[in-house]
């Protein structure tokens, strides 16, 4: 790939986003510029298309996103030093604006809160991805030493070790109630420990005693809260609000004790006479959509899952799946509809560029084929791949989603399941423990169609057309 101009994109970008007088916040993810823009329209999309090293813009999640591949963290570093704009998320007592950057010419319509929802989700979901990407794969380590030594399962670092694997998924409401209350603009500590208190211990010994347990003469739910999701998604709500409203009308002399007080007297009743068991039963209503839906396409879903996904990634919604999949994870102890999708959705990503590299005669277009298919098979990075090899050519995103689709059929009737929460590439294989063939065919199958589709429908002289 030719040379990026690093200092000139970085003040292209700035420019064109409408300068940092528009600029809320910027950050990034591991493909993308984000920024949070007063005036989303502002933004000039066809002519931040048009620059070189720029893959592609998406607006989803409330984020102007810019997709710069390999590029990404030389821009950012060369903005944040250059440029006066504002880290992450900005502190502000109020933090009105915030809710209002998404909003500007939108009616709140059943669209409108759908929008808003799968913002809320994806955010609050993001912080904690990558440690339970870490944890599952830390056991899947040691589920390969256990498997070829087994007499280690009794040594003491072992245990130490699983201990840890097993932390991030135990204590799974709390990572979560961190990140919904940073999205929340309130304090983290108010939701993490209202959500801990579904984890105390003496509590958990109460809901496995299964005796009678009342509050204010209510009856109290006994279900057990690891490792669950929508609980503490709910309870961080009520607490944020909470948190607001008694820091409001309580007088500031008395506001430093009794707001937290008021807090904690108020929201955990409610989370744990209503919110936490509702929470509960939501979470086993969308595992049941999934069984329904298992029900009906069988092996399939996997497989319809890697199509679609291109389409999500494109609309910013991708993220939206990891609360089904985290549910289905907490329900029956594996996934074998979300992950195994990504998995093949991403080596589809690779078929189709490697058939791309091979077949253009452009040097530079080879080079960003042959980088883009070794990140998204490897490193599970899809974007570079989406955004600068599909979408750019279209021929090379129908193999994507014809490669997905099979081969996730493919693995799917043959029974995948991911027994942890690894990483979507092809190093994730190993998740899948006692059914590893048939991710493994999958992967072939996914790989070979996509190749072989796009190798057909690729030419450089219908790229140039399009």
């Amino acid at each position: 790939m030719a040379k990026i101009d690093v200092p000139a994109l970085a003040a292209s970008i700035m420019e064109l986003v409408g300068g940092t007088a528009n600029v809320h916040t910027v950050s990034h993810c591991v493909t993308r510029l984000r920024f949070v823009l007063k005036n989303r329209n502002a933004a000039k999309d066809g002519e931040i298309k048009k620059l070189p090293g720029v893959l592609g813009v998406v607006y989803g999640s409330g984020q102007y996103q810019i997709i710069l591949g390999e590029n990404l963290f030389p821009v950012y570093d060369e903005i944040i030093k250059n440029y006066e704009v504002s880290e992450g998320e900005v502190v502000d007592e109020n933090h009105a604006e915030d809710f209002k950057l998404a909003d500007s010419g939108q009616k709140k319509n059943v669209k409108y809160y759908f929008h808003k929802a799968i913002q809320f989700m994806s955010q609050s979901l993001t912080p904690f991805i990558t440690v339970l990407y870490g944890a599952g794969m830390l056991r899947v380590v040691l589920s390969l030493a256990s498997y070829f030594f087994p007499d280690i399962t009794s040594n003491t670092t072992y245990m130490l070790f699983d201990y840890m694997s097993q932390t991030a998924f135990y204590f799974m409401p709390i990572l979560v109630a961190y990140g919904a209350a940073r999205v929340l603009k309130s304090n983290p500590v108010f939701a993490i420990t209202i959500t801990a208190a579904l984890l105390y211990p003496n509590f958990v010994d109460m809901v496995s005693a299964g005796e009678a347990v009342t509050l204010f003469g209510l009856p109290v739910t006994l279900v057990s809260y690891s490792s669950s999701l929508l609980p503490a998604i709910f309870a961080s709500i009520l607490v944020a609000y909470l948190e607001r409203l008694f820091y409001r009308i309580i007088p500031g002399l008395l506001r430093s004790v009794f707001a937290p007080l008021c807090v904690f007297l108020v929201g955990y009743p409610i989370t744990v006479l209503i919110l936490g068991p509702a929470g509960v039963v939501v979470g086993g209503w969308i595992v049941d959509a999934i069984v329904w839906l298992q029900s009906h396409v069988g092996g399939f879903a996997p497989g319809i899952i890697a199509a679609a996904h291109p389409f999500l990634v494109m609309m910013g919604v991708n993220m939206l799946m990891v609360a089904p999949m985290t549910e289905l994870f907490t329900a029956v102890g594996y996934d074998n509809v979300f992950r195994p999708g990504w998995i093949l959705h991403n080596i589809s990503e690779g078929g189709s560029c490697f058939a791309v590299m091979l077949k253009t005669k452009d040097k530079d277009l080879k080079s960003t084929a042959l980088s883009a298919g070794i990140g998204a098979i490897v490193s599970g990075v899809s974007e570079p791949a989406l955004y600068g090899i599909g979408l750019r050519f279209q021929a090379p995103l129908i193999g994507v989603s014809l490669g997905g689709l099979v081969g996730g059929a493919v693995a799917g009737f043959m029974g995948a399941k991911a027994f942890s929460m690894g990483y979507s590439s092809i190093l994730g294989v190993v998740i899948f423990e006692n059914t590893m063939m048939a991710i493994i065919a999958g992967v072939i199958v996914s790989f070979v169609v996509s190749f072989l589709i796009t190798f057909a429908l690729y030419s450089d002289k219908r790229a140039k057309e399009s």
